[in-house]
């Protein structure tokens, strides 16, 4: 089993937030469903953290599990293709089978853009 890093950004206009939610499409839920498609196969994701509807973020990192080793460059390329254009994915990268998006995070930043 090999994990992967994937580091992306979006524009969260059109979503209840980053986390699976009952009631409305998630940046989660999409990144999944692409996932599957491609993988051929359910795929979990596990974020870094949360981000509340319609909040944006510029780098978000999330994991992701694989049986088969993936070339990483054009899983890219086709992930992309595969996301909306308000979900982008910069680059995503082998890491250790216990590497966690979330509790190996060494910093969070966080921007607040009141208007």
């Amino acid at each position: 089993m090999q994990r992967y890093f994937i580091y992306l950004a979006y524009d969260g206009t059109a979503y209840h937030g980053w986390q699976i939610q009952p009631n409305g499409d998630s940046v989660q839920e999409c990144l999944m469903r692409a996932l599957a498609t491609l993988m051929r196969r359910e795929v979990e994701v596990i974020g870094a953290g949360r981000t509340d509807a319609g909040v944006h973020a510029s780098l978000m990192v999330a994991h992701f599990d694989s049986d088969e080793p993936l070339d990483t460059v054009f899983f890219t390329d086709k992930l992309n293709r595969l996301l909306p254009p308000d979900i982008s994915i910069y680059r995503i990268r082998a890491v250790k089978p216990d590497a966690h998006a979330r509790f190996d995070a060494t910093a969070r930043m966080y921007k607040y853009y009141v208007t």
